[in-house]
Formats: structure tokens, C-alpha cells, sequence
């Protein structure tokens, strides 16, 4: 886990309360906080001062620009987003001490998501003559403790799911597929604009809700595997004290649940790093400890971006940010490529999707163009295949292009229609396996003492020689009547089993 830390710079409310700065960055690593209350002439009170010094991977003072922190902290997981690894950048610290500008930026001066979005596309764009790549993105909120999609809020509060792999996931997100960093840009501005923000005394827009932008991003080579890597871009609420930020009914009631979820994030970050007195890491504590799962202890290569204030009158909520930022620098993560595999048929029909967005983009072209000219229009708003997918079959009036796509949609619905009988097939076969492996081993079992109903041999030579030695009167026990049933189904599920299994 990589760890950043950014001090911003004085406010015009801070100096006009009186405030001194008392954080200050020696060199590229090194950060010095100062105890606002210490007295140089104080001898008796030398030994308790609360200075110290904190060592990050890198540090940024008041003077660092837009473009210096990104360069530092985020622009080297790209390549390895592109190529199917996971990455994570958040920022950490109380409200008001620019963790959104640090992300979203302004029209001037971009933030990290302009920026890690411009350069991913970039570098799509560089390596799509060897490889395909496709893109979508989806982008939600946490408020109140409750999931709202940001990019369509009617749907209302989602919930989080845990799929076969352990990767946590939430239900019904809406996931767009984007071709360009502008058209993600839209999307992330339409995103904002439903963001719950609110001002309070202590930040004018303050941030109600953690945000998080997911990008997904599968490459595919001819021939190979696919990979797919996810980016997410998390500015996180900051935490606040009510005497603070003033607040009163629905803004107290946000700051408690802001706070409570932050709590949780400094709970896992203690137990990751080795400090806590229990090895179990309580991700379940809250939704935002859930998502950040393989974030912070998982599958990924994380980046914090810890911030704070230089001022004297923010010492507490300073030196609290530093001490839970400093010790995530012990977290270790496992990092791994996502690799999917895929069979030939997949892959077949995934050229042909392919296949069909170029097509798509094609005829979008022509339909812009005026009578008389060649199409000169552009896809802006290429539909993912979930979508074109359950579009009729054309009518056979169309084009021999239109004919082309209605055919190979046609096969795609058929080769999703034969994943389905193949999979309850494959669900039926194992159930049988199952019982029939539950009654072989009752009838292998040798401690049973009766016999079959109607037969002179014994259930094994062994008991047979047994009886006869000792003369055990076992031998006209009868067989319990589901014993019987069991016997006479074994010969028939058997058969049935390995019919399936063929």
C-alpha cells in the first residue's frame, strides 16, 4: 500500500481565527507536525511534547501542483490496469482539507480522474493495433450507509453482493461502456451533479457521501486469454466533530454515519497492519470497509492520499490523520492478473461483438450524414450487447448489412439459449453424482447386519464365513424397507450417473 501525503494551504477562515501553521514537509518523505501548546521557555514540560515526525512514500506541501501529485501517486498503475491488474487510489483526512479537489480538480486545474482517465485511453489507443480492449465504467455513492447509483439515482438503494471468487459487487449497478475519455468525463460530471453535497462551518461544499468511480477495462489478444483489470477512483467523505462543522438534525445525522464508516475504515487499517490485538478483519462493519475489501487486503495496488491542514486549530483531527495513514504503510497486499479464460466459441462470438460495434459505428455514420454525402457521424454512445441483444431480428426489408447484424444477433441469443440447457444439465448431473455417491457408501458399508429380503447369500463373503464361525443369528434380520429402496435405486442412478457424466 502506497501512501501519499498532501498539506494544503492555509484558509482565509484559519488566519483570520488566528492560526499558525504547525505542519510542515522537511523533504520529499518527511512530515513534521508541532504541538500548537508547547512553550519553548516550559523546561518542566519539554519531555511531554506531542512534535513528531512522520515518514510517507512521498509528501506534498502547499506548493505541489495537480499535475506533481498525479505524477507521483497515480500515474504509474495504468499500465498495469490495461493489462489486467487491479488499482486503487482514495483519498483519507478531515472534511474541508481538499480531498475533492485532489480528485475531481476544477476546469483549470484537472484532478486525478481527468487525468488517470486521459492517460488510460491514451494508452488503449497506443496498443489497440496488437490487442482489443473494451471499456465501461459505472459510478455510485455511499449515503447514509445506503448505495445510490449516481449515474441513474431512480433505481434507489442498491445492495452489495459477494460473488463465487469472493470479490464483492454491487446488485444492479448501472455499468455504461465508454470509447473515449470525454464521453467518461460527461458521465462523471452527470455523476457529480447527483452528488449529495452540503455546506457546513467548517468546508462550504462539503461532501455528504463517498463517492466511487469503477472502471473496468477487459484486453483480449487473438488467440489468448482475457484479462481484465478494474480502476477505482474513491473520494471519500472527511470525518468532522458537530462543534466543528456546527451542525444540527439531517447534517448531524450525516456526520455520525460519515464518521462511523471512517471508524470502520481505521479499524481494518489497524487489524491489517499487524497492530490490532485480533487477526479477523471486520470489513462487514460498514459499506465502505465491504467495497475496499481487496483494496486494502486483497487483490490490488492501492494508493492513499492522506490530507490535512497546516493550522494550529485542526492539531487533534491532524495528528489522528497521520497516525492512521503512517500505519497503513505496513499493509501488504497480494497483488495477481485477472485472468479469464475463454473458449474458442467465446472468443468467436466476442470478434463477431466486435465486429458488430464497428458495423454499428458505420451505419450511425451514414444515418448523420445528409442526402447525397458520405456519412461523416461519430458513435458517441455505443450500446453494450446485454442491450442489443434483446433487439428483434430485422425485418427483410433492410440492407445486406442490416441482414448481416440480424444474423449474427440471432446467433448470439442461440449461443446464449445453449449456455443455459448446458448449465442445468451440468446442475442436474451434479446433484445425482451426489446421491448416488451418498448411497454407494451406505451400501459399502460393512458394519450392516441384515440381509437382502428374499436372497439365500449373504451381503459379503466375510460375513458369510463370520456367521458361520460363530453362528450369528443375524441372518434372519430383515432389511429395513428404505435400506431395500436404497439397494434397488443404486443399479438405476448408477447407470443414469454415468450416462450424464458421458
Amino acid at each position: 500500500l502506497q501512501v501519499a501525503l498532501r498539506i494544503r494551504p492555509m484558509s482565509t477562515a484559519e488566519l483570520a481565527e488566528g492560526a499558525r501553521p504547525i505542519a510542515h514537509r522537511l523533504d520529499e518523505q518527511v512530515v513534521v507536525l508541532q504541538d500548537p501548546m508547547e512553550d519553548p521557555d516550559d523546561v518542566l514540560r519539554a519531555s511531554r511534547s506531542q512534535e513528531k515526525s512522520y515518514v510517507f512514500d512521498v509528501a506534498f506541501d502547499s506548493t505541489a501542483t495537480q499535475e506533481t501529485v498525479y505524477r507521483a501517486t497515480t500515474r504509474g498503475l495504468i499500465a498495469g490496469v490495461i493489462s489486467g491488474y487491479n488499482a486503487t487510489i482514495f483519498t483519507y483526512g478531515p472534511t474541508g482539507c481538499g480531498k475533492t479537489y485532489t480528485m475531481l480538480g476544477t476546469d483549470g486545474e484537472p484532478g486525478i480522474c481527468a487525468r488517470t482517465l486521459s492517460d488510460l485511453f491514451q494508452a488503449i489507443e497506443d496498443t489497440s493495433g496488437e490487442m482489443e480492449y473494451e471499456v465501461s465504467m459505472s459510478y455510485l455513492e455511499i449515503y447514509n450507509e445506503m448505495i445510490r447509483d449516481l449515474l441513474n439515482p431512480s433505481l434507489g438503494c442498491l445492495q452489495l453482493r459477494e460473488d463465487a471468487g469472493g470479490t464483492v459487487q454491487v446488485a444492479g449497478i448501472t455499468e455504461v461502456c465508454a470509447i473515449n475519455a470525454e464521453e467518461v468525463m460527461q458521465l462523471l460530471a452527470r455523476g457529480n451533479r447527483q452528488r449529495t453535497q452540503e455546506p457546513t462551518a467548517a468546508n462550504r461544499t462539503s461532501s455528504r457521501s463517498h463517492a466511487v468511480l469503477q472502471v473496468t477495462v477487459c484486453q483480449r489478444r487473438r488467440g489468448r486469454g482475457l484479462r481484465r483489470g478494474r480502476l477505482f477512483m474513491i473520494d471519500l467523505a472527511g470525518s468532522e466533530r458537530a462543534a466543528q462543522t456546527q451542525n444540527r438534525g439531517q447534517r448531524m445525522k450525516e456526520g455520525a454515519h460519515i464518521n462511523r464508516s471512517l471508524l470502520a475504515l481505521g479499524n481494518c487499517i489497524k487489524a491489517l497492519s499487524g497492530q490490532a490485538s485480533t487477526k479477523y478483519i471486520n470489513y462487514r462493519d460498514s459499506k465502505l470497509t465491504r467495497l475496499l475489501k481487496d483494496s486494502l487486503g486483497g487483490n490490488s495496488r492501492t494508493v492513499m492520499i492522506a490530507h490535512i491542514s497546516p493550522a494550529s486549530t485542526a492539531f487533534e483531527e491532524s495528528r489522528s490523520t497521520l497516525a492512521y495513514a503512517h500505519r497503513a504503510k505496513s499493509i501488504r497486499t497480494t497483488v495477481r492478473r485477472n485472468l479469464l479464460s475463454i473458449s474458442y466459441r467465446v472468443a468467436q462470438y466476442g470478434s463477431a461483438v466486435a465486429d458488430l460495434r464497428r458495423e454499428i459505428q458505420r451505419l450511425k455514420g451514414q444515418g448523420d450524414a445528409k442526402p447525397g454525402q458520405p456519412g461523416q457521424g461519430e458513435c458517441r454512445d455505443t450500446p453494450c450487447i446485454q442491450g442489443m441483444a434483446q433487439r428483434p431480428p430485422p425485418p427483410p426489408s433492410l440492407s445486406p448489412a442490416g441482414l448481416k447484424l440480424g444474423h449474427v444477433r440471432e446467433e448470439l441469443l442461440g449461443a446464449c439459449h445453449e449456455q443455459e440447457a448446458l448449465r442445468h444439465l451440468l446442475l442436474q448431473l451434479e446433484g445425482t453424482e451426489l446421491h448416488a455417491q451418498h448411497l454407494l457408501a451406505l451400501s459399502r458399508y460393512r458394519g450392516w447386519p441384515w440381509r437382502k429380503e428374499g436372497r439365500g447369500e449373504p451381503d459379503s463373503p466375510s460375513d458369510s464365513k463370520r456367521d458361520a464361525d460363530t453362528g450369528d443369528k443375524r441372518l434372519d434380520v430383515p432389511e429395513p424397507p428404505d435400506v431395500a429402496a436404497a439397494h434397488d435405486s443404486i443399479a438405476a442412478l448408477v447407470e443414469e450417473q454415468g450416462r450424464l457424466q458421458q
